[in-house]
């Protein structure tokens, strides 16, 4: 059997991780720093989640120590060194001789970021914001092709996509008062529409050195217009920015609403409480 190496000592920095609420653009912005060449990616490997990954050992069936579990025999400090040991090792596999930097892309470790702080301290976090509307829209239409699992999750209804969004956006935000300057928030719509400005923001951020050539080339490589063709059955649908607007019925405007109007607002994607119902006077209006 193949021994593991550790190669995290090439490494300049802990790891970069991209989270936030499914379908709000991570993989696309994951696929930026990948195609930079000091930059490895590792893609979703839920290493530190509690259903996924390690993060069910650090649960309370273990801590504090009980009749079981492993606080009965080991250390708490002991299991995350041993973790930290194999998350490296593991990691590892994505550095090639010319990478200085990694980045790892999970949208579920927006939940295990106290965790991932214990194994790397000094490690950065990039929440991807997208507008919860377009985010339902896009959740939606993966439900109905490729991903027919989240029917049984947050693809099921309006209001379960919306909550889902709501509750990651608003940890998020919880997460980035604490972490201060180690948090980058990037809205998805900047993103589109001032992409190089964009990048080198995301790129200092993380210490990552580029110039001109590199950054035309990334652009090269991942701007939606030039490389992915959209359909409603595709992975990429085409990352059109306010979709919603052509998607939504009033009972969609009305359960988003709900669920996370409010957050809507503190983000700045709506400038009225009651859009939902002025999206639909404006559609009624086109309409005759």
């Amino acid at each position: 059997m193949k021994i593991l190496e550790n190669k995290f000592s090439q490494l300049t920095a802990d790891p970069i991780f991209i989270l936030g609420a499914a379908r709000s653009g991570t993989t696309w912005v994951f696929d930026i720093f990948n195609a930079h060449p000091k930059v490895a990616g590792v893609f979703e490997s839920w290493l530190f989640t509690k259903d996924n990954g390690v993060g069910s050992l650090f649960t309370h069936a273990h801590w504090p120590p009980k009749a079981s579990g492993l606080g009965r025999f080991l250390e708490r400090e002991q299991v995350l060194g041993l973790t930290q040991e194999m998350a490296q090792r593991m990691m590892s596999q994505a550095i090639e001789p010319q990478h200085q930097f990694m980045v790892e892309k999970s949208p579920s470790h927006l939940y295990a970021i106290p965790l991932i702080e214990e194994i790397f301290p000094q490690a950065r976090f990039i929440h991807v914001l997208r507008d919860g509307r377009d985010v339902c829209v896009s959740v939606r239409a993966a439900t109905r092709s490729w991903m027919p699992d989240w029917e049984r999750t947050f693809g099921k209804s309006m209001a379960a996509s919306a909550k889902s969004w709501h509750d990651a956006v608003r940890r998020a935000s919880n997460e980035g008062k604490r972490l201060g300057d180690r948090f980058l928030e990037m809205r998805y719509e900047e993103l589109r529409t001032e992409p190089i400005p964009n990048y080198k923001k995301m790129f200092d951020f993380c210490g990552i050195p580029y110039d001109d050539a590199i950054l035309q080339d990334i652009f090269n490589k991942t701007d939606f217009d030039m490389n992915f063709k959209g359909g409603e059955e595709k992975f990429r649908r085409g990352g059109r920015i306010g979709d919603w607007q052509t998607h939504f019925s009033l009972t969609d405007a009305y359960k988003f609403d709900k669920e996370a109007g409010h957050l809507l607002l503190d983000k700045g994607y709506a400038e009225d409480a009651n859009w939902w119902w002025q999206f639909w006077k404006q559609k009624l209006k086109g309409a005759g």
